[in-house]
């Protein structure tokens, strides 16, 4: 899996056209494209992000068996250790699906709204905060290449001070968007890193409990949200990330 998915992701780097912006962006400076379903930044119903140079490698990659059976895997693996939380990102995209029929799932039956490529040899991420993801929610990182895990690429994250080796074909689940975190360098030239990624916008939830209206227009209409405030909302989340069931 982890070489048929190093083959993919090299191919549709020399193949394929991008913007220049894709190269060099808040997460570092590699090429990277996004795929999927989002929400957030202006937009005042769901889309798909991906550019229309980026087209035909969105469709080269998402239909790769080996990138499937990545984002399988990291799903299963939500499923098995946060079965609540896995349930609450699949109900989401069935009801968005549901309204928006002419939008695309990255993956059949897939829980995850976006998925990232990252399509440079040696990708090393600034440290950072994926602050638009569901809080508490899993980001599926898979670290794909040759490198020595011994000696380079470790994920590695802010505050806890700590630092993991991720082999080539590993998958990790961490909350990005409350967890500060980046990878360590390979030797360059000789190794290679490229890195999968799959995650939710958080405000894809909650436009979709607030029916598919933003948060302006939900109160406008003289709705009430349950779950606004960092009380209630936070706790609701923790639940779902803390209990396995």
């Amino acid at each position: 899996v982890n070489q048929s998915a190093i083959d993919a992701f090299e191919r549709a780097r020399a193949n394929f056209c991008f913007k220049s912006e894709q190269t060099s962006h808040r997460r570092g400076d590699f090429l990277t494209f996004a795929t999927g379903i989002s929400y957030g930044g202006g937009q005042t119903a769901s889309f798909d992000p991906f550019s229309a140079l980026a087209l035909g490698a969105n469709s080269f990659l998402l239909s790769n068996p080996a990138i499937i059976r990545m984002a399988k895997f990291s799903e299963s693996s939500m499923r098995l250790f946060a079965p609540r939380m896995h349930a609450y990102y699949e109900d989401t995209p069935r009801k968005i699906l549901a309204r928006y029929p002419t939008l695309k799932e990255n993956f059949k039956n897939g829980v995850v709204g976006a998925a990232k490529f990252n399509l440079r040899p040696d990708v090393v991420t600034f440290m950072h905060l994926d602050s638009n993801n569901l809080p508490a929610g899993w980001c599926a990182i898979t670290a794909l290449g040759d490198y020595d895990p011994k000696e380079g690429g470790h994920s590695y994250s802010l505050g806890s001070w700590a630092d993991h080796r991720v082999p080539p074909g590993s998958t990790i689940l961490i909350p990005s968007a409350m967890q500060r975190h980046s990878n360590m360098t390979i030797q360059p030239c000789i190794e290679r890193r490229h890195s999968f990624t799959q995650c939710s916008a958080g405000r894809l939830f909650r436009w979709v409990e607030c029916g598919f209206k933003t948060r302006q227009d939900f109160f406008a209409d003289g709705s009430n949200y349950d779950l606004t405030g960092a009380g209630t909302r936070c706790v609701e989340h923790l639940g779902r990330i803390a209990s396995r069931r």
